[in-house]
């Protein structure tokens, strides 16, 4: 069931309404239900996956939480087990093929025979994986748990929290990465329901399927032409395609974000924040700050400080800033385009790090502070991002570096202007800078003005919510389209 479709619209609001008049167990059960409905509405197998997974971690926790005041080697081993578990599930699903296809590869280069086609020709499930929606972030999240059990948190004894914990469905396919305290916190104490909360999500609900439908999907057909092309691109192609992904992954995925923050809303439930204006980040550091944050923060937490973080010598740093990358890069997706995207972050950091540094030392450091010099900082790293995110797109190196080398080339006509100009897209970004990067900003520097324009403005509110849905329907949307992050 995709945000953006009917189903999901006729979905979330029976499954508010009924929340709000259930209590207690019932209002619990009713969550995991609705959780469940969601989940298994696009393959019912893979909700058996998702409840074994969550049995499993919900007794280990119990089991690593007894133990450690008793044995502290066998809470450890616990833990081993339970992340090894987690891992390996996600590995089988994700990287199989990625793996056998190396293996492969790696075995006719020594001159050895080993038929991939002919193997995945086998009639054995086991061998025909079908990646499970969601499955990366909730590996996490189950990870972030034992990991926090294990280092003194506590426990949840309750099944059916946990439950609702693992399956929530407004963050179950693509995130926010939720921490169990945090939630079962909010979940325990949800926001009454009043009229500000009922605005404020539908707010970011509309403004997600503006994001997703009027934007996004439109750039997404324009651009595919260009990637799919085996022939060198014109220069303003190549830009097209590089530059419109930027801006319809991150309409993309923000907009799925907004989507579920506001349906969580709508059920009392505020889930972290995923997205801070990122592409106006004047360097690689603060980008990822501000970009899926959540992902940002628990790679920071679960990869990047267990590995020693900043606190080891400064070639040791930078090493674990490369290595925690190419780790984000290689959950992104099981193919060398998407390890080689982030060890280009990795790279990008470290000589941010490296230039930080520099900067320190130099007694007319503060030039360095001025707006113009931050400006051209904001366009170089966005640029910087852009180029990378071709690797991102592309379905290989040997695609990706198609579009970098015609960046350069005068040649060739466009086959992607005039669809863009046709489509009406670019007035609907335009749109968007006009209206929600305003309102973001008022949410950053004034949230005091914002909420007086949108929240408690009857009328500019109904206004710009009937301007969402106009500017939606003149989008012409054919059917939903799975979100970018599914994939992964």
């Amino acid at each position: 069931m995709i945000f953006s479709s009917l189903q999901y619209l006729i979905f979330l609001p029976i499954v508010a309404v009924l929340y709000w008049r259930a209590q207690g167990q019932v209002r619990l059960w009713l969550l995991v239900a609705a959780s469940y409905f969601f989940y298994m509405s696009w393959m019912p197998i893979y909700g058996l996956l998702l409840l074994g997974m969550s049995l499993f971690n919900w007794l280990l926790g119990l089991g690593i939480e007894k133990t450690k005041t008793t044995s502290q080697k066998t809470a450890k081993g616990l833990l081993i087990f339970g992340l090894l578990a987690n891992l390996a599930s996600l590995c089988y699903y994700k990287y199989s093929n990625f793996i056998l296809a190396n293996l492969a590869l790696l075995l006719g280069q020594a001159g050895k025979s080993f038929d991939l086609a002919a193997l995945q020709n086998i009639n054995a499930p086991i061998l025909h994986i079908i990646l499970p929606l969601g499955i990366s972030f909730f590996v996490f999240e189950f990870i972030h748990y034992l990991v926090d059990v294990y280092n003194g948190n506590k426990a949840l004894s309750s099944w059916l929290k946990f439950a609702a914990f693992a399956a929530f469905f407004p963050s179950q396919i693509a995130g926010p990465i939720k921490r169990y305290q945090d939630f079962v916190e909010k979940m325990d104490n949800p926001l009454p329901w009043s009229k500000e909360l009922f605005a404020e999500g539908m707010t970011l609900i509309l403004q997600g399927m503006f994001k997703k439908i009027a934007i996004a999907d439109p750039l997404g057909n324009i651009i595919a032409p260009a990637y799919n092309s085996a022939q060198a691109l014109s220069s303003l192609d190549a830009t097209i395609a590089a530059f419109g992904f930027a801006v319809q992954i991150f309409c993309d995925f923000s907009g799925y974000t907004d989507i579920g923050r506001g349906s969580a809303l709508l059920l009392g439930i505020r889930l972290p924040i995923n997205f801070n204006l990122p592409y106006i980040a004047s360097d690689l550091a603060q980008f990822w700050r501000r970009w899926h944050m959540s992902l940002s923060f628990w790679i920071r937490d679960y990869v990047y400080i267990p590995l020693g973080g900043s606190k080891v010598s400064r070639g040791r740093n930078l090493w674990n800033l490369f290595a925690t990358m190419t780790v984000c890069g290689l959950w992104h997706g099981a193919a060398w385009q998407f390890i080689l995207w982030g060890s280009a972050h990795g790279l990008g950091l470290i000589v941010n790090r490296l230039w930080r540094d520099l900067l320190e030392s130099l007694p007319a450091k503060k030039i360095f502070e001025h707006s113009l010099v931050q400006g051209i900082n904001i366009l170089l790293t966005f640029v910087f991002v852009t180029m990378a995110f071709v690797m991102f797109r592309a379905a290989s190196l040997g695609q990706a570096a198609n579009i970098w080398l015609s960046l350069f080339n005068t040649a060739g006509q466009s086959i992607c202007l005039e669809p863009m100009l046709k489509s009406g897209v670019l007035v609907f970004a335009l749109v968007y800078m006009g209206f929600w990067i305003v309102c973001d900003l008022l949410k950053y520097f004034k949230p005091q003005v914002m909420n007086n324009l949108l929240i408690n403005s009857a009328p500019l509110r109904l206004g710009a919510w009937t301007a969402a849905v106009l500017l939606i329907i003149a989008a012409k949307p054919v059917e939903a389209t799975p979100f970018i992050y599914f994939q992964f």
